[in-house]
Parts: C-alpha cells; sequence; structure tokens
C-alpha cells in the first residue's frame, strides 16, 4: 500500500509535535477571528437572513475542511430536527423524539467511529450539535408553556416560536462554537444577529480587544501545554518509566500531568470564546462599577481553576457552559423524581453518554459522584470542628478573663 506523500500541513504538524487533524482544528478556530471582524465591518445589524446564511456557510465550509463527507452528519440532525420541530411544534412529544434522536444519533456515531484514542473526528462537533438542538427543542417547549410555569432562566431562553431553517443553520453553524462551543442559547444567538445584544451607548460592541487579549491568553495556555506534552505525554502513565517510580513521585507527577492535559482544552475554549466575544456575542451587561462584562460565554473560570484547593471548585470552573447546559435543561427538569441523588446520578450518567462510550467517561463520572458526595461531608465535618474549637478557645479566654479579674480584686 502506498503512503500518501507528506504535505505542508503535515509537516507543520510533526514540526509542532501534534496530528494533523489536532492542528487543522487549531486553524478552524483561529479563522474564526477574521470571520467575525469581516462580519462585523459588512453585516453586522443589517439584513438578518444574510447573517444567517453566511455564518451558516462559514461553518459548513469549517466541517468539509475537516471532516470532507462527514459534515452531511450534521446536516442530516439539523434538517431533521427542524422537521420534527415544524410537525410537533412545541410538545412534550417534540421534545422527547427530538432528545431521542439527537442522542441516538451521536451514540450510533461513537460506536461507528470511536477508537481506543481521543478521535477528532465529525463525531466531535456533533456532540456540541447535539446538546444545542436538544436545548433548542427545550426552549421552544418552553415558549408554549404559561409563563407563570417557567423559572427566570427558562424565561430568558424560551422561544414562542419554530425558528426558521435558515435561523437554525446559522444558529448550530456559527463558526466561533461549531467545533468545540461553548453553548448558548438561541435567543442569545438572535439578539447578537438583531443587534440588540449590546451596551445601549454603543452603535457597534467594542469587543474586539476584549475578544483578541482572551485570544492571546487562549495561545499562552497553548504554549505551556506544548511545552508540557514534550515530558508528560498522554500516554505517559501507561509507560514502565512510570510504573517504576516510587508511590510518591507517581502521585505528583500524576497531578502534574493532569494539569497539563487539561491545558490544550482550555486553550481551545479560550481562543473560541475569544472570537465569540469578537463577535459581540458575549455580553453580559455591566458590572457594580459600570464596566462592561463580555463573559456571557465563558467556558473556564481561570482563577477559581487554578486556585483550586477542593474537587468542587474545579466542577465549578472547568467545562463551565456545558455544566450550567446540563443544570437548566436536565437536571432542573428531573424535579419529578423527587430525589436529589437519582436525579445527580442521572444527570451524570447522561454526560457520560454524551461523551462517548468509553468505560473510562463512566468511571470518571462515578467517581464524580462519590468524590462530590464524600467531600461534602468532610466540609460539614470540618465546620463542625471549627465551631467547637472556637468554643473552645472562647471559653478558654473566658476562663483567663475571669482568672486574671480574681487576682487583680485580691491585690486590691
Amino acid at each position: 500500500m502506498v503512503s500518501a506523500e507528506p504535505t505542508i500541513l503535515s509537516g507543520l504538524a510533526a514540526t509542532l509535535g501534534c496530528s494533523e487533524p489536532a492542528l487543522k482544528l487549531l486553524l478552524s478556530l483561529v479563522v474564526g477571528y477574521p470571520i467575525a471582524f469581516f462580519h462585523r465591518k459588512t453585516m453586522y445589524g443589517k439584513n438578518a437572513n444574510l447573517q444567517h446564511f453566511f455564518f451558516m456557510l462559514c461553518g459548513v465550509a469549517i466541517g468539509v475542511y475537516n471532516y470532507k463527507f462527514g459534515v452531511g452528519h450534521s446536516i442530516a440532525a439539523v434538517v431533521t430536527t427542524y422537521v420534527l420541530l415544524k410537525v410537533f411544534g412545541g410538545t412534550t412529544a417534540g421534545v422527547v423524539i427530538c432528545f431521542l434522536f439527537n442522542m441516538g444519533y451521536l451514540v450510533i456515531g461513537y460506536f461507528y467511529t470511536g477508537t481506543e484514542t481521543y478521535d477528532i473526528k465529525w463525531s466531535m462537533p456533533h456532540c456540541v450539535l447535539t446538546l444545542r438542538l436538544i436545548g433548542l427543542a427545550f426552549d421552544v417547549y418552553d415558549g408554549h408553556r404559561s409563563p407563570e410555569a417557567l423559572s427566570k432562566d427558562q424565561k430568558i431562553t424560551a422561544i414562542n416560536r419554530v425558528p426558521s431553517l435558515l435561523e437554525i443553520a446559522g444558529y448550530t453553524y456559527f463558526p466561533a462554537s461549531y467545533m468545540v462551543g461553548p453553548q448558548f442559547p438561541m435567543t442569545r444567538y438572535l439578539g447578537m444577529i438583531n443587534g440588540t445584544l449590546k451596551p445601549k451607548d454603543q452603535e457597534k460592541p467594542a469587543c474586539m480587544v476584549p475578544g483578541l487579549l482572551r485570544g492571546l491568553g487562549g495561545f499562552v495556555y497553548l504554549g505551556i501545554y506544548q511545552i508540557g506534552n514534550i515530558y508528560y505525554k498522554d500516554d505517559y502513565l501507561l509507560t514502565e518509566a512510570f510504573a517504576i517510580l516510587p508511590f510518591w513521585k507517581r502521585a505528583l507527577q500524576m497531578g502534574v500531568w493532569g494539569k497539563i492535559m487539561m491545558y490544550k482544552y482550555i486553550s481551545c475554549w479560550m481562543i473560541t470564546e475569544g472570537v465569540c466575544i469578537s463577535s459581540g456575542l458575549t455580553y453580559n451587561g455591566e458590572d457594580e462599577n459600570g464596566k462592561v462584562r463580555w463573559n456571557g460565554c465563558a467556558n473556564v473560570r481561570l482563577r477559581v481553576y487554578e486556585g483550586a484547593v477542593k474537587f468542587g471548585h474545579l466542577i465549578d470552573s472547568f467545562n463551565t457552559n456545558t455544566n450550567n447546559w446540563v443544570l437548566q435543561y436536565i437536571y432542573k427538569r428531573l424535579k419529578f423524581m423527587n430525589n436529589r441523588y437519582i436525579s445527580q446520578g442521572t444527570t451524570l450518567l447522561f454526560l457520560a453518554l454524551w461523551h462517548g462510550l468509553h468505560s473510562g467517561y463512566y468511571m470518571c463520572f462515578m467517581l464524580e459522584f462519590i468524590i462530590m458526595k464524600v467531600e461534602k461531608e468532610v466540609c460539614r465535618v470540618e465546620k463542625i470542628l471549627l465551631f467547637i474549637i472556637h468554643v473552645i478557645q472562647d471559653s478558654q479566654k473566658l476562663a483567663f478573663s475571669g482568672k486574671t479579674l480574681c487576682i487583680a480584686k485580691s491585690f486590691n
């Protein structure tokens, strides 16, 4: 069998120490910046259908560049979901059928494309697409319910009509989030398209500089990952060199390895978040000092993550948009179970299945459930012990003060 001749892209990937699909992914994220700049200069606030078509065209082109005809899977999912929404509208049946179709399509895709390693194939952006389309079905359903029955978050994301196929396509193929997220409701996307998602005193949102700075931060994290990956490869924990180390060294290096490995995800999220900011999609009001916040699509809270001292801090700071999506569309809608732990377990099982069919995902989320349960109990015991210690210290201070007072009176 004749091997394919090396290309400029494959040669560059080899020089950088990454795979060709990974380099294609990075280029697909970076190209979002000129796309955002072009949209801002020529289309922002103008014809909505033109903007939807532009974003759809860019997203599909990125999909073709990475997966060739594999992009047809996402097209099939988008068209089918649109048809289901038109047929069933904002009904419970529409939500259930859209949920089963999109999750079923994704799982079947995992079954046929999965290998023993982390794969950059059409199923990777399809998992992002799956949540987006399921969330859209829920939003249309909420838009047909009584406003009094909706929560605060549901009132923000509810849509009282079935969006057009072009609107859904522009939303799902939005180039800043098509490949790796983040998740956001269609109401936010439409607000950006209509020109209402911006500070009131700005004709166009002043978001290019914040977006570029966020993207620059992503490249810093990518550089740290690339340097760290020289010493700690993805499969380092499976090597003989790691196995013969003393336990304390293995525990220490496992922590270092895990930190470095997470940076590749953080870097991608920050780069794509920078594109979202540059597009004006992330406007999130102003803080108490009147400063504009551009964190509406933030997928990682860096200060919390880097300063984490508890497992809960990692959950609260990592992949936050997906966590918020699952909280709103899965966990909170399982109240009918009347059992918090069953709802948590079901939610984590959904997350594991959404990630893939590898057993490691299920082990990971099972451990998350156990660790968080134990951590909460330990923290509760810690608070009780600290309270007891404070009571003892206060009683000792009172006793010492009483003795001092008695001694003082004896001298008098």
